[in-house]
This record gives C-alpha cells, structure tokens and sequence, in this order.
C-alpha cells in the first residue's frame, strides 16, 4: 500500500465493506449516497471528471481542482466518508488531502466569493472531530445528480459556462445550474494514483523560459520583466493549453504609459526676449506605442535569459522618458517677430532672420511644440505647383519643416504677411547649415506668436 493512501486506510475500512471491488461503475442512488470511493462527473460533460492538480503552479499553492477526462487514477476519486448526522468528509486516495472551503481574507463581492476551494490536509484524521472548512452536505438535485455544499452553504460550481478539459472548479452561491450538479458514480480504487493532467507553466520554477528577464529601458528608471511576471499572465484555453493572456500584457503597459506619457500637456516656455509663455503640445512629448510595445515584449517572451528592450515611441520628448518639459536644446521660431534661435544645452549658437508660412491663409506655420522626426541634405521639397531643392531639409511636424531657401533675397521683417512660405521655415542657406548639423532627430522645435 501507497504512503498516500495511509492517511485515509481507516476511514475507508468501513467505505470498502459497503462497496466491494467491482469491475464496472455502478451509478449511485439519486436517494441516498452511502460512503465509498466515487468519481464526481459534470452534467456539463458526463467525460469530464473532478480531478485534482497534483502538480502546483507556484510554490505556494495548494492542490486545486479542475475537470478532466476520466483516467482511471486515483486523483480522479474521491472518498465520501460519513460522519455524524447527513454530514460527509470528502478525500482523495491520491493525496491523502480533504476537499476544504477556507474563508478567503478578500472582500466579498457579487461576482466572486470570499472562499477559496482547495485540497488541503486533513485537520483531524479521523470522524470523532471535524473542522467544519472540511465538512460538506449533499442534496438531491433530481436526475441522478446532487448538489455538494460546504457549511457556509456555498456550491461545489464548474466555474465556466461551458465545460472543458481543464475547467476549474470552485465556491459559489447556489444558482441551481448545471454547473453546481454532481453525478457520484461509485468505483473503486485504481493501481495508479497520479497521471499528469496538469499545465506545465513555461514560466514556472522548472518551465522552459524559467530564467526570462526582460528590461524595458526607460532611460533613467528602467522596468523589469521577470518570468514571475509572465506566470501570472498565463491562462488556459478551451483546448486545455497554456498561453500568454495578451489582455493582462497590454492592461500592464497601460500602466506604464500612464507613469510615463506627457504628450499633449501645455508647456511653460520662456523666450528669448525674456517673455514667459504657455504653448501647446499635442505633438511634442513622450507617448508610448501600447500595442507595438505589448508585441516587442510578446516577441521576446519565449527567451531563456536576459533581454534589454526599448518601448516603442508615437512622439518623443526630451531628456527621460516621463519629463515633461522642453530642456535647454531646442529651435525656437518667433513667429511674430520672424526670428529663429538655436540653442545647445542652454548656450545660444545663433539667431537669424526667418520667412515663415503666409499669415491668415491654410498656408500658415502652426503654433506648438514639436521634434525633428525626418531630416536630409540635399533633397526636393515637392508640392501644389512646385518643386523646390533645397540644400538642408529638416521636417518638424506632417509636411512643415526648416529648410534653406536660396531663391529669397531677404528674410524678416513683414515678407510672411503677403509674400510668405507654404508653411515651412525659411532660412538662409548658413543659418540652415549650422542648424542641420546641431538639430538631430528629435530635437525640440517651439513654434509661437
């Protein structure tokens, strides 16, 4: 006999006298359950049987419950042992364990219950003394099914609407569904106690990505990703197979795009003429790419190590990711004035005369903070009715950009009011030059009157 069996062999003498081996499974009474070894089967799906996880997802874990077809192992049998009045104990020969309803330290609410169904030792090993977390009740539901209810009256439930391999199974109040009745079909005790109807969680201690971390680098703060992470993200289809809940990755940089997005936030600015400013910044700051971000990391989920990761971008801001202001390097456009200057960390490297859009028509250049996302020397600025090359192109927000134009003789001054550009900023060819070779991608560009 089987060390796990030894913990029950003696409340079950009096089970085996009333239920002598047999060969075939006979159903029991719709009346009345006598003590003995049953397998617990679901109206759901007469297949699928009430199976105990042998093996835990995480250390801390205690053996839980699911349904699963019938193998003939005693994992898949349970003891009903009787005891004083219509009350049962229900074990397992596989384990040695109780079926027990804990009073779970969670709030309750009207989607869940505050109990936890588990298969837990037994807290007295024999029927003089019970814990009433381990005793349960039946009630006939008719149709050769019964109801099987703790003493806080809550429901042994399939926990999904439809049963599959694999469907956990838990607490719940009595709803009378099909989902809360039990078919107790007697048997006997089979030479096998185990079979591995459990998931291997690939992220679990001894799971294929075991040792996974992915580091998402938000410059001055970075994020850990650990396979701990991934665990808890994984869940089961209706095939019984384990997969990544994509809903929970993308919930989670949700999270990180609330901690870290600025874009769209007005900025302060102080000018170069000394005048403190608000301008908007719908297109300027850091927002992150939720979806291609959830996809990066999916893509490097299955790794076996370390993984550095960083976060797709729709807009960029300067310096960290999550600052929200425009820092001390930056292309400043007065739109009023016509002026532009250059600054790098903080010092001013030059201020020139500008052409910007035609004032008053679609043609005008728009207010707002934004980034250098494109630049190129030489290319062909190509439009409605021209085309234009220039030596430096340098696209700051759609089709509006900084750019030489040697075909203007003078620039400032009123030209934009009659005589202005298709909304770029007009520059002389060296003060184009010299903003080209200090205005990388991403370099701040203020636009205001």
């Amino acid at each position: 006999m089987k060390k796990s069996h030894t913990l029950i062999l003696y409340t079950i003498c009096l089970g085996t006298m009333l239920c002598p081996p047999v060969s075939c499974k006979a159903f029991a009474s719709s009346s009345q359950i006598s003590p003995g070894i049953y397998e617990l089967s679901s109206p759901s799906s007469d297949s699928l049987v009430l199976d105990i996880r042998t093996c835990t997802r995480k250390a801390n874990e205690n053996h839980t419950l699911q349904l699963y077809t019938s193998l003939d192992v005693n994992q898949q049998k349970f003891y009903l042992e009787s005891l004083s009045g219509s009350y049962f104990r229900i074990t397992t020969p596989a384990t040695g364990e109780a079926l027990t309803a804990e009073k779970s330290d969670a709030p309750a609410d009207s989607e869940d219950t505050p109990f936890i169904l588990s298969m837990q030792p037994l807290t007295y090993p024999n029927s003089q003394r019970t814990d009433v977390s381990q005793t349960w009740r039946l009630k006939d539901a008719g149709d050769g099914y019964f109801y099987i209810y703790s003493m806080a009256g809550k429901y042994l439930t399939v926990d999904t609407v439809c049963a599959w391999e694999g469907s956990p199974v838990t607490l719940k109040d009595y709803d009378g569904s099909i989902r809360q009745k039990w078919k107790l079909t007697k048997t006997n005790f089979s030479a096998e106690d185990q079979a591995d109807t459990d998931l291997l969680n690939p992220y679990g201690p001894s799971g294929e990505y075991s040792g996974l971390k992915i580091v998402l680098d938000f410059g001055n703060l970075s994020r850990i990703l650990s396979a701990a992470d991934f665990s808890e993200w994984m869940t089961e289809t209706i095939d019984h197979q384990l997969t990544l809940d994509k809903e929970s990755l993308i919930s989670y940089v949700n999270d990180l795009a609330e901690i870290y997005d600025t874009a769209g936030e007005t900025l302060s600015f102080t000018t170069s003429s000394g005048n403190e400013i608000i301008v908007p910044s719908e297109h300027f700051g850091w927002k992150l790419d939720v979806e291609n971000t959830a996809s990066s990391i999916l893509q490097s989920s299955q790794s076996r190590g370390s993984t550095t990761l960083e976060p797709v971008w729709l807009s960029r801001g300067s310096g960290f990711p999550g600052h929200n202001g425009i820092g001390n390097s930056y292309v400043e456009v007065d739109l009023t004035n016509q002026k532009v200057w250059l600054y790098k960390d903080g010092q001013l490297l030059l201020e020139t005369n500008c052409v910007t859009g035609t004032y008053q028509t679609d043609r005008q250049t728009p207010e707002g903070v934004y980034s250098i996302y494109y630049r190129q020397s030489p290319a062909v600025l190509n439009g409605p009715g021209y085309s234009s090359p220039v030596e430096y192109w340098m696209a700051f927000y759609q089709g509006y950009g900084l750019h030489d134009a040697n075909w203007r003789d003078s620039f400032g001054g009123e030209i934009y009011l009659t005589n202005g550009s298709h909304g770029c900023v007009n520059l002389p060819t060296e003060a184009a030059r010299q903003i080209y070779e200090i205005a990388e991608i991403g370099y701040p560009v203020v636009c205001y009157n």
